[in-house]
């Protein structure tokens, strides 16, 4: 009887930070900016506001880093005045292996004191 191949699972974290183009005004960020400086900040020059993601992700590999720019690209940023950096946190590591044929019961052991 042959087996079918088992399917690797994967749980992976992926990081997202969306910021706004340098050549773009960031109204917000000068604001901020001004805030700083008025609550006895004067030291600061720039500041920048953009938007940090985590995404818990699990299941099949294939083209997941593909499909993750795209995803950036076309809902989580918006390309004509966002860049976007995508980061993954280590690893893509197997989470679990599902095979098609059931396995045998397993036991529990009792520790020894």
């Amino acid at each position: 009887m042959s087996r079918a191949p088992a399917q690797i699972w994967w749980r992976v974290k992926a990081k997202v930070i969306v910021m706004p183009k340098e050549a773009v005004l960031d109204p917000q960020g000068s604001a901020v900016r001004d805030a700083m400086r008025h609550l006895g900040m004067p030291e600061v020059r720039t500041v920048r506001i953009g938007k940090y993601m985590e995404i818990d992700i699990e299941g099949q590999d294939g083209d997941l880093e593909s499909r993750l720019h795209r995803l950036c690209r076309d809902l989580l940023s918006n390309p004509v005045i966002e860049d976007y950096e995508l980061q993954k946190a280590g690893d893509r590591k197997p989470e679990k292996t599902l095979n098609t044929q059931p396995q045998k019961a397993k036991t529990k052991r009792k520790r020894r004191s």
